[in-house]
């Protein structure tokens, strides 16, 4: 290798262990390297190709078994080098951004059923799932930062709480993992556009404008789906696997529409020449405040049915 490759390939290799150590060690750090860490090893694939970025997951790899022991290496070599390597290959290979988000997609999925498959395997434990005891310990700290505000919160309720939370992330683990699929998909595609832009031999498949977003009609019979399944699961209280059907459609279907909603408020606001930074602003609101998401999802909905942009005239655009 060059001189210049060989710096390039230590680099990568040392920001996706140090990305994999800050995570491990800094618990609230954890969801932004995990959301981040294809990052590195698909940027490497698409600079140096797959034959030096599969080299350099084997000595990332070893870094992190001989550091922190197989369990870590294990989760490491999924989640952030073969993941890393499959995004960067489909990179390589997509002719437009469509194609890269669904193919990228698939494989985060399949990675992260092969870890849990793997972990139920050998341990017996889903290493996705939150533990009743992690989920006592979250609720417990949270009331004690309730607590030096002047509201208490009992023992019995903390238990009550945490018991819940560990049934409902249960429930809804096959929606979890397919939205967070799209996350690390999401954090993927921006992180190699910013790149692209100091590098232009980079070729990142574009996709058309965010305010141009639309998804087709059809979404609606997954939809109505959904709809048959949770009447299913009210009229068979007693099959819990209708219920969990209906209840894992109708939020990848709700991250659907809040995406379709969001494009259009994007639309919106691109129309009146809105400051971008402020509809970043915007579109962060409604992504994590629940009654804007909430606003946003129904008027996707109505977006995908009667295509408002069409419908409504504006003086700006």
């Amino acid at each position: 290798m060059k001189g210049k490759l060989i710096l390039e390939y230590f680099s990568w290799i040392a920001a996706s262990v140090a990305m994999f150590a800050a995570g491990v060690q800094i618990a609230f750090l954890s969801p932004f390297t995990v959301l981040a860490a294809p990052v590195p090893f698909l940027l490497f694939t698409c600079r140096a190709g797959i034959r030096h970025a599969l080299s350099g997951a084997l000595a990332g790899t070893a870094v992190v078994f001989a550091a922190m022991g197989e369990v870590s290496a294990l989760l490491y070599v999924c989640e952030f080098a073969i993941l890393g390597m499959a995004a960067g290959v489909v990179m390589l290979r997509a002719k437009n951004g469509a194609d890269y988000f669904l193919a990228a997609l698939a494989a985060s999925v399949t990675v992260k059923l092969f870890l849990i498959g793997v972990f139920r395997y050998a341990a017996g434990v889903n290493p996705f799932m939150i533990t009743p005891e992690a989920a006592e310990a979250f609720i417990s700290s949270l009331s004690g930062t309730l607590s030096q505000g002047g509201v208490s919160v009992s023992q019995e309720s903390v238990r009550s709480y945490a018991a819940d939370m560990v049934k409902t992330v249960g429930m809804l683990m096959p929606s979890m993992l397919i939205l967070f699929s799209a996350c690390d998909t999401a954090a993927g595609y921006l992180a190699a556009r910013l790149y692209a832009r100091r590098d232009a031999s980079l070729n990142v498949p574009k996709l058309p404008p965010f305010a141009s977003w639309r998804f087709p009609k059809n979404i609606f019979w997954a939809l109505l789906a959904a709809l048959v399944l949770d009447m299913a699961s009210k009229a068979m209280p007693e099959d819990a696997l209708y219920k969990m059907l209906a209840l894992n459609m109708m939020e990848v279907l709700r991250g659907v529409f809040l995406i379709e909603g969001l494009s259009l408020a994007w639309y919106f606001m691109s129309a009146y020449r809105v400051n971008r930074a402020v509809r970043c602003a915007a579109v962060a609101v409604g992504i994590f405040f629940a009654p804007v998401s909430y606003v946003l999802s129904m008027a996707g909905v109505f977006d995908i049915w009667y295509d408002l942009r069409k419908r409504i005239k504006l003086r700006g655009k």
